[in-house]
């Protein structure tokens, strides 16, 4: 028989604050993207051209820079083209502008993605590994350190004491000579990119806080996957999974990292590195766009697992990059399985997964704090490593076939939301149903377990149904800390435990029993 129980104590209180462009707070200012036709052979990234309309658009509205951002990967995407120009006010004038060009397929604005987290008050420890079943999913696979999962987001703090031996070094590279040895068109990236600041350096701005918002992707990328069993800080559900650090917000951002204006960027990087899974927790409401829809299929064709944040509004809007296809679309749950407060829902939903008071990695000078947010941000990276188990678990499965077996293992919640049956995807992930660790255990009547006083200063008293078995404490780094010879149903046991939140898992012999 098998059993857990968590001893727990709070975490830290975080604040975060807002961004608004001069134009239009949903798209950046001065940028859109245009796409000519498969079928033309202009090339508009020369923009040196005889042709005295094109020549009038770029002067009108000051345009002084075109680019083709994402080349390499299909015709569609290396005929696209992000346009800068000096006129933000004229941005709709622009476009049709160009739209009326008969070779030009369309043009848009770019969309300004934000995070999807929001404050929260204190939370104990890290509930939402036990709420998935991650102890027993560990018992069938532990991930592995040949899958990497691509933290697309403001900043990865790749020092983190709790990241670092999880964070992806590039096999490639050769550090520091300055030179492109894969050939994958960014310089030295040896554990990821600034796509931003176009440099080598995925983490956050160097005297940045753990009350700043650049604390986002750090903790994204603790949940994700942090190192596990290692006497440090956290467990993860990746376990030993790697992490690609992809930072898409600059250094010198007004709003401090709160938006991602190189989030396209971002994408095409963990592309280009062989990301086998990437996880974006942000998004927006403004619409449903061409050239991130475009993105999306390229990183689907590739069979690369995409993972997405559902939205904070509490609606059932379409939310984007995860209400695009082939990308799972993860709303967030509460400790009793109900949906957040603030998670959308509707037909969008893949999965949902919790998000509310979760504990990770914030980064910060000292590279060894940790904290708790809510967001869908949260429950995103958490799908992100469990697709990373499945992988490690069933190499040869593609990327249809993970969103597949991650959806039938995952837990009907609709009894505890009778608002919104039917509207949170298939329910709430479960990690253990997900890897098919019920179907090889022996189930027995269901047992208790009784744990108090619960915080203790010291002695506990355990009671228990099993007569003959093994209990074992852990911290949540996954490391036993205490094992204790269960003879009777009544114990005391001396715990001697610094303070903290401890999992307790009782076990009889020979056969196990699953206790929700």
């Amino acid at each position: 028989m098998k059993t857990c129980l968590l001893l727990f104590i709070g975490s830290i209180l975080l604040h975060l604050t807002g961004f608004a462009q001069s134009v239009d707070s949903n798209f950046i200012d001065g940028v859109v993207y245009v796409k000519v036709k498969d079928t033309s052979s202009m090339d508009l990234a020369p923009y040196q051209f005889n042709d005295p309309v094109l020549n009038n658009i770029y002067t009108t509205y000051g345009i002084d820079t075109i680019v083709n951002p994402f080349p390499g990967l299909n015709t569609t995407l290396d005929k696209t083209y992000r346009v800068l120009f000096q006129s933000i006010g004229q941005i709709d004038l622009l476009i049709a502008a160009f739209v009326a060009l008969p070779y030009i397929e369309y043009a848009e604005k770019a969309p300004l993605y934000r995070t999807t987290h929001v404050p929260n008050d204190i939370q104990p420890g890290q509930w939402a590994l036990t709420k998935i079943n991650a102890e027993l999913a560990w018992d069938i696979d532990k991930g592995s350190t040949s899958i990497t999962i691509a933290i697309v987001d403001n900043a990865v703090s790749t020092t983190h004491e709790d990241l670092q031996a999880n964070i992806w070094i590039n096999p490639g590279e050769i550090p520091g000579n300055l030179l492109d040895d894969d050939l994958n068109g960014f310089t030295d990236d040896v554990n990821g990119y600034d796509v931003a600041d176009d440099d080598n350096n995925p983490n956050p701005p160097a005297m940045s806080t753990s009350a700043s918002p650049f604390v986002h992707g750090t903790h994204c990328a603790g949940i994700a996957s942090a190192a596990t069993n290692n006497s440090k800080g956290i467990a993860s559900i990746g376990y030993k999974t790697k992490i690609i650090a992809v930072k898409c917000s600059k250094n010198a951002a007004t709003d401090e990292g709160n938006s991602l204006p190189n989030a396209y960027d971002g994408v095409y990087y963990a592309i280009q590195a062989g990301a086998d899974i990437i996880s974006m927790s942000w998004g927006g409401s403004s619409g449903n766009f061409l050239t991130g829809e475009n993105l999306m299929d390229a990183a689907n064709a590739l069979d690369i697992i995409l993972v997405a944040a559902a939205g904070n509004d509490n609606s059932n809007a379409a939310f984007y990059p995860a209400s695009y296809d082939h990308v799972i679309s993860v709303g967030s749950t509460n400790q009793v399985d109900q949906k957040s407060s603030f998670s959308n829902y509707g037909s969008n939903i893949d999965v949902m997964a919790p998000g509310t008071g979760i504990y990770s990695t914030l980064s910060s000078p000292t590279n060894d704090e940790y904290g708790s947010l809510n967001g869908t941000s949260m429950a995103c990276p958490l799908v992100a490593g469990l697709c990373a188990l499945i992988k490690s678990n069933v190499p040869s499965l593609n990327s249809s076939q993970v969103q597949t077996k991650l959806k039938n293992g995952c837990s009907n919640i609709d009894s505890f939301n009778p608002a919104y049956i039917g509207e949170l995807g298939a329910g709430r992930i479960d990690a253990f149903q997900t890897l098919g660790g019920i179907s090889g255990i022996e189930e027995e009547s269901v047992s208790t377990l009784e744990v108090f006083p619960n915080p203790s200063k010291g002695t506990v008293y355990v009671r228990s149904e099993i007569l003959d078995g093994i209990l074992q404490i852990f911290d949540l780094s996954g490391k036993e800390v205490m094992s204790y010879e269960v003879l009777k149903p009544d114990n005391f046991i001396e715990l001697n435990l610094e303070a903290g939140t401890y999992i307790i898992k009782i076990q009889n012999r020979g056969k196990k029993v699953i206790v929700y």
